[in-house]
């Protein structure tokens, strides 16, 4: 084996031909990897070689067809292959040692590419190339080559023409590579056998590896398809070698029935594989990984999920990168499902009229779903195109519909942020955005919230957001704290928002058993009267005290709330008006320290993540000792930020400290806090025996002075995180800012993950905790040696050919001289 595929090696390298298939293979790469301007990695800004992976199989197809057609057409056409069986040699062997050579040619030929990793990485200003999710991507590269050269190897054992090889070898690694999934996306299969169609091809299996997931169902397929066509050479060379004079009625029937055999064996051994879940995810972030709470949901999946994917067509590198790491994750999605999600991914706008198009925007906002308008960079004495595109995905199950907005609450230049750090963020909530999703949509019995008055909170429009998400999303109830005698523990979840009078002991008692009995509660109060109206009419007002007395309840609960008003230069806008023009005001935005942009936790899944938090006079927590409790801030301030005590004046006199950041010497100041633990009640020792009997009547349970298990809290110092603003038009958007331009924040986002977190018992919450890196070129480096990065990229590789060929040439010359 070894001598044939010497022999093979040096008639390869011998001639000229050889080197100009390897050189032609690296010239194309290097010319649409680092010139043309759509496949550009340097103009995609990203530190990654995705690129490179995703266009590198489609030029394989021409390079190894090229390698291969030789093999045994050449032995044919020159009478040797008989000269070859004289040998003691087996055919298996033979085989193997054509196959290896031309295996190693093409490992040859990917061997400069690895230029394109070291400049990347030398181009990289952060984060640097992910080298585990490149190692990965190589090996599936190597797996697909070796896939194609067995192909090769197999057509070119039918013909003693080289030419009709290279052509029937380059066809045959198409179909089998794209033919399986063309066919899959056939309308008439996309009622359930599209997915297993398309896992036939060679394709499904390389972009599954390419990602740098190793896989042993990938793993095994490409070695099945190699075994199978090195077999089915093998089988052909052995009837050429035998002779059609011998073939009889059952030499013919084997003919057929042995591949058929061999064929359906290695089906049955892919389809018992396809129940292993064994791979290694080669990425740094894991990225490709689902949480246990994600696999054990989808494996409940009991019935097809429709996703219709509207990121479609021609996008920017950043929304383009999003894109592909969404159709990763529905594919990954998809394998825990078996196979039950059906991506449809278009851009519904090229398919309609303006009309329609209008309408279908119209629909996609009142979804929750902003559409956004993309900038196409212009060519030179050519004008800026614009494109509206939809960042989302509809999911569809049974008579369910749940849509996803992919950048809920994500806008370039918000909190100074590059573009790309924004989208990277959109990364690392994908997993949990479609985990949220199909679990809404597939959930039996929907948890129970109540939402809780008696004591002045309100139910008007100012939480006209809030009461609808809930009901949308839970089985929704009122508990009238002043009128019922105990809070049923039916519900999962209470929330408590903006309370306006004074807590009595009987309230804070069914409080107090109500936490200890397993329930939960979300408080969002406002220690102090402090309101944005009273501020329009009067220019200045003083925050007071609104004597709620939860102090000795909260102290239970290892938190107090101040009575302090947060001011924070990482602000929203007010609109105030700055004079008349005419008979009508003018109206102009001022930063307002009051209205503090609060930023999420490093580690808890409620706020990891999140995209900032508008506040409105806003009191900051602190913590007291609460044996057995856990405390985990959820909202803090800037790092320039501070308190006013009562009385707390609140006037437009402090816009004259906005400038100086001295004044704001506070950094992370708690707003908004989860507490766990056991916990102890306000009145153990202090309850008569008869009101403790009562309740354990209706509890039918004995009065508790501590929690049988653990239980959660979530304390905020702000009603209004809670409540949407009321303008002439209506009720707004819970989180949108009238002197932002409207910008939605991420309240909603925060509530909802607070109910999730408490009374989900899916733990879906728990995938938002993921880390990605942002992985950039450094731009400047990029834009000022661009033409020496395309001159290294394009020119080394080749000029290393070169140099090992004249390397190799000197030593035969030298070998076999005189």
């Amino acid at each position: 084996m070894w001598a044939i595929c010497k022999k093979e090696l040096r008639q390869f390298f011998s001639n000229l031909t050889g080197y100009i298939a390897i050189i032609v293979f690296l010239l194309l790469n290097g010319l649409m990897l680092f010139v043309f301007p759509d496949t550009d990695i340097l103009a995609f800004g990203y530190a990654t070689l995705d690129k490179f992976f995703e266009l590198a199989p489609w030029i394989l197809l021409l390079l190894i067809p090229a390698i291969t057609m030789r093999s045994f057409s050449e032995e044919f056409r020159m009478g040797t292959y008989e000269t070859l069986q004289t040998r003691p040699l087996t055919r298996g062997r033979l085989i193997a040692g054509k196959y290896l050579a031309c295996l190693i040619v093409v490992l040859i030929a990917l061997l400069p590419t690895l230029v394109y990793y070291l400049c990347i990485q030398s181009l990289s200003g952060q984060g640097g190339i992910d080298t585990g999710a490149t190692t990965g991507s190589y090996l599936g590269l190597v797996l697909l080559a070796a896939a194609f050269t067995a192909i090769g190897i197999w057509c070119s054992s039918f013909t003693t023409n080289a030419v009709v090889a290279f052509i029937v070898a380059a066809f045959a690694c198409f179909v089998l590579y794209s033919g399986f999934g063309a066919i899959s996306g056939l309308p008439v299969f996309s009622a359930g056998p599209d997915y297993y169609i398309a896992m036939l091809g060679i394709d499904f299996h390389y972009r599954s590896i390419s990602r740098g997931v190793v896989d042993v169902r990938d793993v095994l397929y490409i070695g099945s398809v190699i075994f199978l066509f090195l077999w089915l050479t093998g089988r052909h060379l052995g009837k050429k070698v035998e002779g059609s004079s011998k073939a009889g009625i059952g030499r013919q029937r084997w003919a057929v029935a042995g591949p058929l055999g061999l064929i359906v064996v290695l089906a049955v051994v892919n389809l018992l594989s396809a129940h292993l879940h064994f791979k290694v995810d080669l990425t740094k972030e894991k990225r490709y990984t689902l949480s246990a709470p994600t696999k054990t949901m989808l494996s409940h999946v009991d019935d097809d999920i429709t996703v219709d994917f509207f990121l479609a067509g021609d996008l920017k590198a950043g929304i383009r990168k999003l894109a592909k790491s969404a159709d990763d994750e529905l594919q990954e999605f998809n394998e825990y499902c078996g196979g039950k999600i059906r991506v449809h991914a278009y851009d519904p706008l090229t398919q309609l009229d303006d009309s329609a198009k209008a309408n279908f925007l119209d629909s996609m906002r009142r979804m929750g779903i902003q559409p956004m308008t993309q900038v196409a960079q212009a060519k030179k004495g050519e004008e800026e195109s614009q494109r509206v595109i939809i960042p989302a995905a509809i999911f569809r199950y049974k008579n369910h519909i749940y849509p996803v907005n992919l950048l809920q609450g994500v806008q370039a230049g918000v909190q100074g942020q590059p573009e790309e750090q924004l989208y990277a963020n959109a990364e690392t909530l994908l997993e949990y955005k479609f985990g949220n999703a199909i679990d809404k949509i597939t959930e039996k019995v929907k948890p129970a919230v109540g939402y809780v008055l008696g004591n002045g909170e309100p139910l008007d429009f100012h939480v006209y957001d809030l009461i609808q998400d809930m009901r949308a999303n839970y089985r929704f109830g009122i508990i009238p704290l002043d009128s019922v005698p105990v809070i049923p523990t039916t519900f999962n979840a209470i929330v408590i928002v903006k309370p306006a009078s004074r807590f009595t002991d009987r309230e804070k008692l069914m409080l107090d058993q109500y936490v200890l009995h397993g329930g939960q509660i979300i408080w969002a109060v406002d220690v102090l009267h402090a309101e944005k109206d009273s501020l329009r009419q009067e220019h200045g007002v003083v925050a007071y005290d609104r004597g709620l007395e939860l102090e000795d309840l909260f102290f239970k609960y290892g938190v107090r709330v101040n009575e302090d008003l947060v001011e924070d230069l990482q602000c929203a806008h007010l609109p105030i008006v700055v004079g008349m023009q005419g008979d009508k005001p003018q109206i102009e935005p001022i930063p307002w320290p009051y209205y503090p942009l609060l930023s999420g936790s490093l580690t808890s899944p409620i706020s990891k993540n999140l995209d900032p938090v508008l506040a409105e006079f806003a009191n900051s927590l602190d913590t007291v000792k609460a044996p057995g409790i856990t405390k985990t801030v959820l909202l803090q301030t800037s790092a320039n930020s501070r308190t006013v005590g009562t009385p707390a004046i609140i006037s437009f006199d402090v816009l004259k400290y906005t400038s100086d950041p001295r004044m704001f010497p506070r950094a992370n100041i708690p707003v908004a806090m989860l507490l766990e633990g056991r916990f102890q009640s306000l009145y153990a020792n202090r309850v008569p025996m008869a009101v403790a009997d009562s309740m354990a009547n209706v509890y039918h349970e004995p009065f508790l002075s501590e929690s049988e298990k653990p239980g959660r809290v979530i304390v905020v110092g702000d009603g209004d995180i809670f409540m949407n603003d009321v303008t002439e038009q209506g009720p707004q958007q819970l989180g949108v800012s009238t002197g932002d331009n409207n910008y939605r924040f991420a309240n909603q986002d925060f509530v909802e993950n607070c109910l999730e977190y408490l009374v989900n018992p899916s733990r879906i919450l728990e995938t938002r905790s993921k880390d990605f890196t942002l992985r950039l070129l450094d731009s400047a480096k990029v834009e000022k040696g661009r033409s020496f990065w395309q001159f290294i990229n394009i020119g080394l590789p080749l000029l290393l050919v070169i140099f090992g060929g004249y390397i190799y040439q000197l030593i035969r010359k030298r070998k076999y001289g005189a």
